[in-house]
């Protein structure tokens, strides 16, 4: 089961894309641009929904996760906003928190309700919750990408996604 958390496009679409994402992971910075792509190519048809699978080796990945979520529960479109920056200027993430926070100031994140949320225990359980769910469905990688139930592995092109999403367009016809 695929518990819903950050929605980017029609909530009522008739294609959900699920993206599992490290923010530290080069290849999740591609799969990232090509979901941009989509959303703008299928405006109506698509709604994305984000998902968390850090990996170990990743440093930041999990502190940028929580950041992403804490900002999330204030405003969503600050999440999707900060969610951009960061594959914009994932070379900076070595640099920490100090650049997680000037990002969420940039962005207009109220600090001290994003402090708060950061100390919430929940935040983890809810990453740690979309780690144990990509599991289930055998991913061990990123970025991985469920449309309308079927997986779609790995940085690939929009061709890719266009294949599945216009088939499964074609069905709702």
């Amino acid at each position: 089961m695929i518990i819903d958390c950050a929605n980017k496009g029609n909530k009522n679409a008739p294609v959900t894309i699920v993206e599992y994402t490290d923010f530290q992971c080069p290849y999740c910075a591609t799969g990232a641009g090509v979901m941009e792509e989509v959303l703008k190519k299928y405006k109506g048809n698509v709604r994305l929904v984000l998902k968390h699978n850090p990996l170990d080796f990743h440093q930041f990945a999990l502190p940028t996760s929580l950041y992403f979520e804490a900002i999330a529960r204030q405003d969503i479109e600050k999440a999707w906003s900060f969610y951009q920056r960061i594959f914009q200027m994932q070379d900076r993430l070595k640099e920490g928190n100090s650049f997680l926070r000037q990002v969420a100031i940039e962005l207009g994140v109220d600090m001290q309700g994003l402090d708060a949320a950061l100390s919430s225990p929940e935040l983890k359980a809810r990453i740690m919750a979309d780690i144990r769910e990509a599991n289930s469905f055998g991913i061990d990688g990123v970025p991985a990408f469920i449309i309308n139930g079927k997986l779609l592995d790995g940085a690939l092109p929009l061709e890719d996604f266009s294949n599945l999403i216009d088939e499964a367009l074609a069905l709702r016809r």
